[in-house]
């Protein structure tokens, strides 16, 4: 401990032994932390466009975290954790899939396709459903923020007729530029039945009917919010009642792993760069500026200019690095 002191004293307060220069403030330490800065930055900004979107594994990473994030919100409502089922992963990577290769970005695709439509490929009969996207994104954190700052996507999120979740990421092209695509979809599994589905006509979503055993045919109803901030298209969708069409066995539709934990905390890291990033970049700032603070008023007759400016320098472009990251986070669409 009275080493550490030592080292704090050097290194923050103007003393005698460091010529009342504290090392923090000293054009070389200045230097360094500004490049260590600016390297980072460069990563961080250029990585998702030519490093990260590249890599599969962070795609299994993000996925992980978004499911990890959308059930601590959901704790935090006291609503109980979402169970990660597989069939509900299939239907995500389908969707995400075709979003990416088609470039489109919405609920329905160009060729008519609801959302219902990929529940009813993997064989999903629900009595809830409902799906957010996202895309121009890299922070797992970011995607959270944007869907809980939506009415109409945190109501998806903390929908306590949901039981079960799957997601899914895919890397393909938007407005002319490199782009991954998220696709969260939520659901509740509904008993057996007999399913029929017409198919979709030119212009116009699917019709998708649930037959009963014992009940008479009843449409889905479809609720559907709509946010002109961010598009003219439906924001969000979700329904209740219904289920998809036939597909498979309903028994697999209880198929599901445990809540747990996705990912590590190293793996968090990863999917949260931005995040990360604007945290060392507070802790830079709140260091320089307690040196600042312990050097010029210590010792108020004793001043160096040079290791006041030298600080000043290292807080403000730090603060503009958190500027950039949140202007970053701002291109995030979601639907």
């Amino acid at each position: 401990m009275e080493r550490l002191m030592r080292k704090l004293k050097k290194y923050l307060i103007p003393h005698p032994e460091n010529d009342h220069r504290p090392h923090l403030l000293r054009r070389h330490t200045v230097f360094f932390v500004c490049g260590l800065m600016v390297v980072a930055e460069i990563i961080f900004l250029a990585g998702p466009s030519y490093l990260i979107i590249r890599s599969k594994l962070f795609g299994v990473i993000v996925v992980n975290a978004l499911i990890d994030e959308t059930n601590e919100n959901r704790l935090a409502s006291k609503l109980p954790p979402l169970q990660v089922s597989p069939l509900l992963q299939a239907a995500a990577q389908d969707k995400a899939n075709d979003m990416a290769t088609k470039g489109y970005f919405a609920h329905t695709s160009p060729q008519g396709l609801t959302p219902w439509y990929w529940f009813g490929v993997v064989g999903y009969n629900f009595s809830s459903a409902g799906e957010n996207l996202a895309v121009n994104f890299s922070d797992s954190q970011d995607v959270t923020n944007a869907w809980m700052n939506s009415p109409e996507h945190r109501a998806n999120i903390l929908n306590g007729d949901f039981t079960q979740i799957g997601m899914a990421t895919a890397q393909g092209t938007y407005d002319g530029r490199p782009a991954i695509f998220v696709v969260e979809l939520f659901g509740a599994p509904a008993g057996p039945a007999i399913i029929s589905h017409q198919p979709p006509t030119t212009g116009k979503s699917a019709v998708v009917i649930a037959k009963s055993k014992t009940k008479p045919a009843a449409p889905i109803r479809l609720a559907v919010a709509t946010s002109g901030a961010l598009t003219s298209t439906p924001s969000f969708v979700a329904v209740k009642g219904a289920e998809t069409q036939n597909a498979g066995t309903p028994a697999g539709n209880n198929r599901q792993s445990a809540v747990s934990n996705q990912n590590n905390p190293v793996q968090n890291a990863v999917a949260a760069p931005h995040a990360i990033a604007n945290d060392i970049y507070l802790f830079i700032i709140g260091l320089f500026v307690i040196a600042l603070v312990l050097n010029i008023f210590i010792k108020i007759r004793i001043q160096y200019p040079g290791l006041i400016m030298g600080g000043v320098i290292v807080v403000a472009l730090a603060a503009v690095f958190i500027v950039l990251n949140n202007q970053a986070v701002s291109h995030i669409l979601v639907l």
